[in-house]
Order: structure tokens, then C-alpha cells, then sequence
């Protein structure tokens, strides 16, 4: 009989050996290399997410203080106690309470030394931080820009209006205080309030200063003071604007306790002629100021996140899975000479805040999601 052919069942073990030693090899390279994929994925997310986050606090610290007098800024006090509340997460003054209440001005730089929440891995409470600096970015069609001009001259101190041809400009604006609310208008032709996503808004926080003694670091067009005076001045919340009328209101009840407050001190009516209360201002100048804070959201503790708050409005996430931010500071000794610097400060006293020159700042984060191989997360800082 003819023989059939085919393969011995050895011949068929010995194949399936071999193939199976070969898919065993193919599965296990696609499995290291998806691992691998996974873990530079999880690295890259981690260092995304803390780049995100220092580009916007970078770009904050490098404008802090621009526009801001040396001496900081005014704030309402009475007998050496103020309540002017901090900004934080939910309601104004209840997470992080209120800045120092023997303060009468505001830094520029108001550190946070473990006044943040603590995570499952800081041990410890978390930093935070908020920096003040003046807003140029509100510029108008015709090239103005808010604080280019006061809100208004006596008549006969110029001609009306402030057209590129006009040499000697006289705004028509007013502030005009009826009961617990002050309306201030703006002249159109100096300066138009509506101007997109840079105009003027409820939520801002505006500076009026007497335009004659601004004094150090101040960025009007009229004014090129450079003496340590602070000038006159008053810090208040924008409770309304009026696009029509070119004009913003500040009303009493404010989030942050600004308008209206009572106090003796840093107030509208100290900035008044004479003062108090004679509702006559001198030549007065408008500056819109940002007030930037930054902190560590732990409401999720299994995703903390790392904050930015402008003013008192709602805070948004710069850096997922952030788990701490500390932050220190290089000091100028006042007074020294030669000039000396006391280095890596992590908790200036009141003293120091306004010879704060250098900050450093450190952001620990984790991976979004944890390793499949260990279940463990990646860190990096």
C-alpha cells in the first residue's frame, strides 16, 4: 500500500514547542514595551502637569509689584485691626481666614507659610502664596490706557478731552458718592472702560490715588515721582460696571470688606479734600490691580490640585495632581552695608515682605494614575 503523508505527533509537539516559545518571547517584548510606553506616559503627564503649573507662577512672580508703592498698598484699619478678608477656596475668609489684622497696607508679596492644606504626602500644611501688581493690559482702541490720565482736572486746568492732538488734555470724569455706593465715571475720550476680555469687570479691584504723590513704582502717564512717598490712596472692589455710562460703582458689602468699611484709615475718605468725608478729591488717578493667589486644593484628596485665584473670583486649577508647593525667599537686609542677603527665608516676618527679592519655588507632583506593574504612582518635583 502507498503510504500517507503527514507529520509524526512528535514532529507536531516539537512545532508547537517552538511556536509557543516564540509567541511567549513576541508577547513578552510587547508587554515590556508597553509598560515601558506606560511608565514614560505617566513621567511625561507628571512633568506636564508641573511645568503647567511654575509657567503660570513664573509669569505672576516676574510682574509682582509692578505699579505697586514700596510701601504697599492701603487697606482699611481702625485702632491698628483690620478684616480685610483672604482669598482662598469657598467662602471669601473662611478657609484661609483674613490677612494679618494689624496690617495698614498689603505687600506685594504676602507669603503663606503652611497656612494651606495639608495632603497625604506634604505631612505638613501646604504654602501659599498671593502677589499684587498693576493691570496695563486695559488699552482702548485709540491707545489709552486706564491710568494713562486721572479720572479728572479742574476746568481751566486744560482743554477738554484727550486727543493725540490735544497738548494740554482735561478729563470730564467724576466721583460722586451717593449713601453707601461711589460711582466713578471715566471721560470716553480718555479712556473707554468696554474693551473686551481687558475691560473693566465686577470682581476687580481698582487703586485710586491722588495723582500728585504716587510716589515710587507707580506707572501713570503724568507722574514720574521717584521719592519713597506712598501717596494717598484707596483700594476697592468693583461691585458694577456700567458700559453705557463708562463708569464702575463700588458698593458696601464686598467680599473683601473694602468698600464702605468704616475705618478710620484707607479708606475713600482719606483720600478726599481735605479729609475726611468732605466728598471733594484732588487730582485722582484709577489703576486696575491683580491680586494673585495660588494654592493647593485637597477637597479631592486622592487628586490635590494646585490653584489659581484672581481676586476673590473662582479659582482654577494650573497643575493637576499636585501634591505640595513650598516656597522660600531671598531678603535684602535692610540697611546693610555692603548690601547682605539672608537666603532661603521659608517664613518672612512683616518686616522683611517688602525687601523680599528672590523666591524659589518647589511643586511636588505624582502621576495621574498609578503604575499597572507595582500600583504605585510616580512623583517628581
Amino acid at each position: 500500500m502507498r503510504r500517507e503523508e503527514g507529520f509524526t505527533l512528535i514532529e507536531v509537539l516539537v512545532a508547537i514547542t517552538v511556536l509557543s516559545l516564540i509567541v511567549a518571547a513576541t508577547l513578552g517584548t510587547l508587554t515590556n514595551a508597553f509598560h515601558t510606553t506606560e511608565a514614560v506616559s505617566l513621567m511625561a503627564d507628571t512633568q506636564q502637569n508641573l511645568r503647567a503649573g511654575l509657567n503660570y507662577m513664573v509669569r505672576d512672580f516676574i510682574q509682582t509689584g509692578e505699579g505697586i508703592p514700596l510701601g504697599g498698598i492701603t487697606i482699611p484699619n481702625s485702632g491698628g485691626t483690620s478684616a480685610l478678608n483672604r482669598p482662598g477656596p469657598g467662602t471669601p475668609g473662611a478657609s484661609f481666614g483674613t490677612f494679618n489684622t494689624t496690617w495698614t497696607a498689603l505687600p506685594a508679596i504676602i507669603t503663606g507659610y503652611q497656612l494651606g492644606p495639608r495632603t497625604a504626602t506634604s505631612g505638613v500644611g501646604t504654602d501659599m502664596v498671593t502677589l499684587l501688581y498693576a493691570d496695563t493690559t486695559l488699552v482702548d482702541a485709540s491707545g489709552h490706557w486706564l491710568n494713562e490720565f486721572p479720572i479728572y482736572l479742574s476746568p481751566g486746568a486744560g482743554s477738554a478731552g484727550c486727543a493725540a492732538s490735544n497738548p494740554t488734555p482735561a478729563p470730564a470724569g467724576s466721583i460722586v458718592t451717593t449713601g453707601s455706593t461711589t460711582k466713578v465715571t471715566f471721560d470716553p475720550s480718555c479712556i473707554v472702560i468696554n474693551n473686551g476680555n481687558t475691560g473693566l469687570n465686577p470682581g476687580d479691584l481698582i487703586l485710586l490715588q491722588n495723582n500728585n504723590t504716587l510716589g515710587d513704582g507707580s506707572i501713570t502717564g503724568t507722574d514720574t515721582a521717584t521719592s519713597d512717598s506712598t501717596g494717598q490712596m484707596a483700594l476697592l472692589y468693583v461691585s458694577s460696571v456700567d458700559t453705557a455710562d463708562n463708569s464702575i460703582k463700588f458698593s458696601s458689602g464686598d467680599p473683601f470688606a473694602l468698600n464702605n468699611s468704616g475705618a478710620s484709615t484707607g479708606t475713600l475718605a482719606q483720600i478726599q479734600s481735605p479729609p475726611p468725608g468732605s466728598g471733594n478729591y484732588p487730582t485722582t488717578t484709577a489703576t486696575r490691580v491683580w491680586m494673585i493667589t495660588y494654592f493647593i486644593d485637597n477637597s479631592n484628596p486622592n487628586r490635590p490640585v494646585l490653584m489659581r485665584q484672581v481676586n476673590l473670583k473662582q479659582p482654577q486649577a494650573v497643575g493637576e495632581v499636585i501634591e505640595n508647593m513650598q516656597l522660600f525667599y531671598d531678603i535684602l537686609n535692610a540697611g546693610s552695608n555692603p548690601v547682605t542677603v539672608t537666603a532661603g527665608q521659608e517664613n518672612p516676618t512683616q518686616a522683611q515682605l517688602p525687601d523680599i527679592r528672590d523666591a524659589y519655588i518647589i511643586l511636588y507632583a505624582r502621576s495621574e494614575n498609578p503604575y499597572s506593574q507595582s500600583g504605585t504612582y510616580f512623583r517628581n518635583n
